[in-house]
């Protein structure tokens, strides 16, 4: 009988708090709820939005990379372009010109102790001519075979040397590196050079094609037969990741 009236008192105390509390109750768990549905779209929309935020950074980076090595292209050929159009200008019977450069990557140094001499990567080093380097648009240097593999010789190399003209004039002359200096040499005792003036590739010795940027003269050596004049390259190379290598005009 106690139990009876024991149940019937706990089923009649739930009733009441439920009738005066249940609201209350069924309000906060509500709240809660929501809290936990609001928190988890949250993140779900977060990380969705940081997932896709990454991708798209990828795919721009990759795009503004490839964007990148058409530029630098653009900018090795561009002068040289412009040098030929002034020649074309000057003989209406040129040749036709087909400049063309191919991406190559330094590896390694061929020495530990040799900053001036890179292996290359390049499937397109075909025969023993020398190719001419350009790195942003400026000389680098030149592409040699060694051992049967591509070997860069950058323009401070002693075994470095193509030619070129000096100045409006086209005076010309030959560069060859000089440990850490870069030298032009041969130059005619007649022409008239000057600090400043601006050295171009000439194009003769089929290493580089003509009009591509070089240095300026900063010193000049009229002691000997010949003047030579030493100059500061448009670009120092220090440890290359990618060049352009010459592949034909």
């Amino acid at each position: 009988m106690k139990n009876k009236i024991r149940g019937v008192l706990i089923l009649s105390f739930l009733v009441f708090i439920s009738f005066y509390y249940g609201g209350s109750i069924k309000k906060n768990v509500l709240f809660i709820n929501d809290i936990i549905i609001t928190t988890y779209y949250d993140v779900k929309d977060y990380m969705s939005e940081s997932i896709s935020e990454h991708f798209n950074q990828v795919d721009q980076i990759r795009a503004l990379k490839a964007q990148n090595k058409q530029l630098e292209e653009a900018t090795a050929l561009i002068s040289t372009f412009a040098n030929q159009l002034n020649l074309l200008l000057e003989d209406k019977n040129s040749t036709q010109y087909l400049p063309k450069v191919s991406l190559v990557k330094a590896i390694s140094y061929a020495q530990i102790s040799d900053y001036n001499r890179l292996w290359l990567s390049t499937t397109h080093f075909n025969g023993t001519q020398n190719r001419g380097l350009i790195y942003q648009g400026y000389t680098a240097g030149i592409a040699i075979l060694k051992n049967d593999r591509p070997m860069a010789l950058l323009q401070s190399d002693e075994q470095c040397a193509f030619s070129v003209y000096i100045g409006k004039d086209k005076i010309p002359g030959v560069l060859q590196g000089n440990g850490n200096k870069v030298i032009v040499k041969f130059i005619p005792k007649w022409q008239s050079i000057h600090i400043g003036d601006e050295v171009l590739t000439s194009g003769l010795d089929n290493i580089f094609f003509s009009g591509v940027p070089v240095g300026k003269i900063t010193k000049i050596d009229d002691s000997d037969m010949y003047q030579s004049a030493e100059i500061e390259p448009f670009v120092k190379v220090n440890i290359p990741a990618y060049m352009y290598m010459v592949e034909r005009f």
